[in-house]
């Protein structure tokens, strides 16, 4: 479930939830929820929410980016806080925050980990 976040006072509900100064400067976010009642289940009993909600989060985040927008995975937000300020069912589980707008002129240089780290 992708819901758009546009008007003021929903986007200081959600700022409420991940309160960063970077995150309040987007004109517009994304709730990604996971509907557990939904979600397929392998024949094993492995729910497949977390990897089809990552899957679509990611074809959605290189889609603006196509377009000349930036995008940013929020996952460590109050996902309770959420769930409640938006009134979402029992079923519904907020898992990624997605702000959408355009990059800063002059971004924070990134921290990454050399290949060497990663790979073997």
């Amino acid at each position: 479930m992708f819901r758009i976040v546009k008007n003021d006072a929903d986007k200081a509900k959600l700022q409420e939830c991940y309160n960063r100064e970077w995150f309040e400067t987007a004109p517009m976010y994304i709730i990604c929820s996971i509907l557990h009642d939904e979600e397929w289940v392998r024949s094993d009993g492995k729910h497949h929410g977390d990897i089809d909600i990552a899957i679509a989060v990611e074809h959605l985040c290189l889609a603006a980016t196509e377009q000349g927008l930036a995008t940013c995975w929020v996952c460590n937000f109050d996902a309770e806080k959420c769930k409640q300020l938006f009134d979402l069912g029992d079923n519904e589980e907020p898992a990624v925050l997605i702000p959408i707008g355009y990059a800063a002129d002059e971004p924070k240089e990134k921290k990454r980990k050399m290949k060497e780290e990663i790979c073997k």
